[in-house]
């Protein structure tokens, strides 16, 4: 019996399906984009609109890649965790869903700090801290501004629970996503009661929580009836997109530090032997295996910020052009960069932290400066990959995916800031593959998720380090600088490739 995998990835940016094979060889991909209303601090989305729009998807893919009937088809979730959606007895959404994006409820996550503190929070929840993100938060908000909605909810669910309800008939919570709500006591592994009850959300209304990987169950009459022809469909509960990347990547196991080349620098590893630490800025998660943990950290002045002086300052500055310019030049005497842009970062955690640009000069043109961001972001990635050091934890390479990959400057630059391997694995949809992987071994096609032997293994290049007296004297300067101008917390550094 033919065995397909329709892997569902709800991103913050496109919903996407790409649809493998046993051999979790890509057969076909569509994307659409997710649709918001924004207004103000205000940023929400239809519920059913996603459905809908995944079952296209799933149909788009069939046809290009002439799916066979006669297949077990396979639908697995990943995707964003936060994104908040509440429903009726009937699995239908009561209220437009609240982006994870959404800040209507930065006074809620003061007075959850105020109530429980935020080092009693951190080794509750896995989180160093209490944002606007949180659904916890936007639950007190509704609690204070609709109770309402939040009294006729019968179904407390994030997005990709909602999904999975819609789909199956079955509310259920997959593990790896319960530490992104604010919600959940990650060493307990269960839902926090103090919590529930700060935010006014009754326990009954949480759907319970399954391990990552779980078959849910089939699909309903309804859904089947729209899906392409097969001779059956299961659903998998899948896990979060950053830990399916992990998966996705060959990078799910101890010593490898799974970097996010995108929008935002994300950095997720599988801690070796885990105890918590209250001064640690990691957050923690339970992983895709049963007792494991990994730990997490995002930066979001990550890609966002080559784009904004790439579009915004640069006048649209090409690609191709700026990767051949990069190329050419010496970059000894580049001014620096502080890539603060959106305050907040890890290691650090300094508000007042903001971006900067140090030791300009007239001779510096637009490609000194873009040389500068992308070395900022680079800066920041080591910062954080000494932090993960600072925790005990080792790091014999990081793993890089996403957009910014294109750019094998970038590439090299990274692996010389941080003094350590840097491997791209030639694989667009890391996450889509994890979560296929996931899929095939819950199906049994795959014995575990480490039986990877008959897998199709996308190519990889490693970036070998280069780094030179100029690379640790251009990062002593921005620490500097860093401190100079913002003070704050500064993390432990390491000479390059130097293990605690």
């Amino acid at each position: 019996m033919t065995v397909l995998v329709y892997a569902v990835d709800l991103g913050t940016t496109n919903l996407k399906v790409v649809l493998f094979d046993e051999h979790a060889r890509q057969l076909a991909a569509a994307s659409a984009p997710m649709q918001y209303h924004r207004d103000g601090a205000v940023v929400e989305f239809d519920p059913d609109v996603v459905l809908a729009s995944l079952i296209e998807l799933i149909r788009a893919c069939a046809a290009d890649a002439d799916a066979a009937a006669a297949a077990t088809a396979h639908i697995v979730i990943t995707g964003q965790a936060e994104s908040l959606v509440l429903a009726d007895s009937d699995g239908r959404a009561l209220a437009p869903g609240i982006s994870w994006m959404d800040e209507r409820s930065v006074d809620e996550a003061a007075a959850i700090t105020e109530r429980f503190g935020a080092a009693e929070a951190f080794a509750i929840t896995g989180e160093t801290e209490a944002v606007p993100t949180w659904p916890a938060t936007k639950l007190r908000w509704l609690r204070e501004h609709r109770p309402d909605i939040l009294a006729a909810a019968h179904h407390v669910l994030m997005i990709k629970d909602y999904i999975l309800l819609r789909l199956t008939g079955s509310a259920v919570g997959e593990e790896t996503t319960r530490g992104f709500t604010y919600l959940y006591d990650v060493p307990g592994r269960r839902y926090w009661p103090e919590m529930l009850e700060f935010c006014g959300v009754r326990p009954k209304t949480l759907p319970p929580v399954v391990a990552a990987g779980t078959i849910v169950g089939p699909v309903t009459p309804d859904i089947a009836a729209v899906l392409p022809p097969a001779e059956s469909y299961l659903v998998n509960a899948g896990a979060l997109d950053h830990f399916c990347a992990m998966l996705g990547t060959s990078s799910y196991g101890p010593g490898a530090v799974s970097a996010s080349a995108g929008t935002v620098l994300a950095l997720s590893l599988v801690a070796t032997d885990w105890t918590f630490d209250p001064a640690s800025v990691l957050s923690f998660h339970a992983g895709l295996r049963p007792g494991e943990t990994v730990l997490f950290s995002c930066a979001d002045s990550g890609g966002v910020a080559l784009e904004w002086f790439r579009e915004g300052i640069a006048g649209g500055l090409p690609y191709d052009l700026l990767e051949r310019e990069l190329q050419e030049r010496d970059h000894r005497d580049a001014p620096l960069f502080l890539p603060y842009l959106t305050g907040v970062n890890p290691p650090d955690f300094n508000a007042d932290a903001r971006g900067a640009f140090a030791d300009l000069q007239l001779r510096h043109d637009r490609i000194d400066l873009a040389y500068a961001v992308m070395e900022g972001v680079a800066h920041l990635l080591r910062r954080n990959i000494d932090a993960i050091r600072d925790a005990g934890e080792p790091v014999r390479e990081i793993v890089s995916a996403g957009g910014g990959t294109a750019s094998r400057f970038w590439n090299q630059l990274k692996a010389d800031v941080c003094g350590v391997d840097v491997r791209v694995p030639d694989e667009q949809e890391a996450a889509c593959r994890g979560a296929a992987i996931l899929a095939l071994a819950a199906a049994g096609t795959l014995s575990s998720i480490a039986d990877t032997a008959h897998l199709h293994v996308p190519d990889a290049h490693v970036y070998h380090p280069r780094t030179t007296p100029s690379t640790r004297a251009r990062y002593d300067r921005f620490d500097d600088a860093l401190s100079r101008l913002y003070g704050g917390a500064r993390v432990q550094t390491h000479p390059e490739g130097e293990e605690r």
